[in-house]
């Protein structure tokens, strides 16, 4: 518990928006509770906060969107993200799709890319030892994640369908 306040303290001091301007949280209880993690970095969208990060307004497309702000920790899954989309919109060509889809990849492309590179900078100039400290909180952080489980999905009832009886009796 304690290495996970300090890695929140550390990376909250690291965030991002989704042009690359610093972006601050002014406390690790803004960091973790105004915002929620989803795959490619945290969302201050209060109805996605408030539904545990399960229900963006606009599908998860974070790089497009005001409320996203990723953080170091996030890179390895941005940087997977750049190469799904990628390997999506080689299949959308392939497919013949109309060009407003294989648009929209390229689009998210570069705007996921441009996060990366954001941040990337802002790691780069960092002195050795702040980067090696950032490297660990982000590591602590990951293991976070992964450990939590998902946001619940509903239940919904299964209907039943009455057996048929047999005409053989």
């Amino acid at each position: 518990m304690e290495k996970r306040r300090k890695a929140v303290e550390t990376m909250r001091q690291h965030v991002i928006d989704r042009y690359g301007n610093p972006a601050p949280t002014p406390s690790a209880t803004a960091y973790e509770a105004r915002s929620v993690a989803v795959p490619f970095g945290n969302c201050k969208e209060p109805s996605n906060v408030k539904a545990g990060g399960g229900s963006c307004p606009i599908r998860f497309q974070c790089s497009g969107c005001a409320f996203y702000r990723p953080d170091p920790s996030f890179l390895p899954a941005v940087e997977d993200h750049i190469r799904a989309l990628k390997a999506d919109r080689e299949m959308a060509q392939a497919l013949g799709t109309a060009e407003f889809v294989v648009r929209n990849f390229s689009d998210q492309i570069d705007s996921f890319q441009n996060v990366v590179t954001s941040l990337r900078r802002q790691i780069e100039v960092m002195p050795e030892e702040d980067r090696r400290h950032l490297e660990e909180a982000s590591a602590v952080l990951r293991k976070v994640r992964a450990a939590a489980p998902p946001p619940a999905l509903p239940v919904l009832p299964v209907p039943t369908v009455p057996a048929r009886r047999s005409t053989d009796e």
